[in-house]
């Protein structure tokens, strides 16, 4: 009490009995006023470090230092010797840690790094701390601990302690430990309530922190994917420049071997020919054999220059845009074809009034092949029909087509038509060298279209086509 206080009562007093008596009253009134305030401020400091807890979360999340800030808070507030902040390692099955964080007095050593290793811990605790279990242990040396359990706190001079689980969302992270190593210590209900409302802060910063890392990691991870993905299309580029070159280098060779070897051809065609007529009564029929032979071979190796040169033309040569009506150039080779062949009973059927932008030049080249192969493989039909047309797609691009019901192909093979030289059926069948379907899919490829085939065996075969359907490089 307050002394001025107390000497002007007692000259107010005269009986000293009286005033002893009237002092421890005053006394007995006051220290349950005082008490209460105390443990009022007490409460008003720890809402305050609770208060900079939930603050700490606000800012930029940095594990290491809201741990190491909030130890040094919560063991000023409980004077602890020690407070720390212990991790479990992972796939350790919660038996294998160490303090990651700490605050502790000088009197004692920091438990920082130090590796523990509870064999008991995860079979016989862990579950119940994932839960919520807290441990409040007054004296290790009167709690009915292991001898295993008593040997690991003593290591860090602990005689009492205060333990709160830290959990990462459903996970058991680690563990929020009070140390008390001077002596035993009788922790209070408020006391432990404090520790479990820091834990739970702690454990939505460990959360955040978990979420944050693997935002970053898939940052990280999209990033790379785009750098990669950024490399691979520069490599591709870089290949499509150098494929490019490769290409116009062998386009350029193969129309130049193509083109030279017509002479020689035309002169071992043309000095056969010499020889049959002006030698054949010297010549007996094995020898005649050999020169029709030489001749069918190298009319046939023309044959196949002539397409290789048609085929190089076909990809080397300027292409121009204008409107090209493929009804009409469609109706004038089927007449020729008739023309050239009136012993055939084939029924043509035209679409009329189908008219496209391209380069007029190679339409013509693309139709002459597709009706021409049309009219090659209805050969042997007594009756044909062959047509051309087009039909609607969903993306409102028209594909054309020409149809014909003869001998078809198996849709196995669908994928080889286009391959130059490939050939579905024997040259004792059918004639051709194969370069024709192959000159039809560039011209399509340089006018930005797409090609395909549909077909069955003995049931004839329709060729699709589109034109700019993207725009492409000519």
């Amino acid at each position: 009490m307050n002394s001025e206080l107390l000497t002007r009562l007692r000259a107010c007093c005269k009986d000293e009995a009286a005033f002893e008596q009237m002092q421890q009253l005053l006394i007995d009134k006051i220290q349950p006023l005082k008490q209460e305030i105390e443990r009022a401020n007490l409460q008003v400091e720890r809402q305050k470090a609770l208060f900079n807890a939930i603050a700490r979360l606000r800012e930029p999340l940095d594990l290491e230092a809201i741990f190491q800030a909030t130890a040094t808070e919560v063991r000023q507030l409980l004077v602890a010797d020690r407070v720390g902040m212990f991790r479990f390692y992972a796939d350790s099955g919660w038996n294998d840690g160490e303090f990651v964080s700490e605050d502790v007095a000088a009197d004692f050593g920091s438990a920082i790094a130090q590796k523990v290793h509870d064999r008991c811990f995860g079979d016989r605790y862990a579950i119940h701390y994932q839960q919520g279990r807290v441990q409040a242990v007054a004296d290790i040396y009167d709690a009915g601990l292991s001898d295993c359990h008593i040997e690991i706190l003593a290591r860090f001079q602990v005689r009492a302690n205060l333990v709160v689980p830290l959990l990462q969302g459903q996970n058991l992270w680690g563990l929020l430990c009070i140390h008390q190593c001077r002596a035993p210590r009788q922790w209070q209900e408020t006391e432990i309530e404090f520790v479990h409302q820091i834990a739970n802060h702690l454990g939505v910063a460990l959360q955040h922190a978990e979420l944050l890392a693997e935002l970053r990691a898939e940052i990280v991870e999209r990033q790379q994917a785009e750098q990669r993905a950024q490399e691979l299309n520069q490599e591709l580029q870089q290949a499509i420049v150098e494929l490019k070159a490769v290409n116009k280098e062998l386009e350029a060779f193969s129309y130049s071997v193509s083109h030279d070897l017509r002479a020689p051809l035309r002169s071992i065609d043309g000095f056969s020919q010499a020889l049959l007529e002006d030698c054949l009564d010297q010549l007996d029929s094995t020898g005649q054999d050999y020169l029709h032979r030489i001749r069918s071979a190298t009319q046939r190796m023309g044959q196949l220059i002539d397409d290789l040169l048609t085929l190089s033309r076909v990809t080397r040569s300027e292409m121009s845009r204008e409107s090209v009506a493929l009804s009409r150039l469609a109706s004038r080779i089927c007449t020729d074809l008739q023309m050239a062949h009136p012993d055939r009973q084939v029924e043509f059927a035209v679409q009329p009034g189908l008219v496209v932008q391209g380069d007029p030049r190679l339409l013509e080249v693309l139709l002459d092949n597709l009706l021409n192969n049309a009219w090659k493989f209805t050969s042997r039909q007594l009756q044909a029909k062959i047509e051309f047309g087009a039909i609607a797609q969903e993306n409102g691009i028209p594909a054309f087509f020409v149809r014909d019901d003869g001998v078809g192909f198996d849709m196995v093979y669908a994928d080889k038509l286009f391959r130059p030289f490939q050939r579905l059926h024997g040259m004792n069948e059918f004639f051709g060298n194969g370069i024709g379907l192959a000159t039809v899919q560039r011209i399509v490829h340089r006018h930005g279209g797409r090609v395909w085939a549909e077909g069955a065996l003995t049931r004839g075969a329709t060729f699709y086509f589109t034109l700019f359907a993207e725009e492409v490089e000519a």
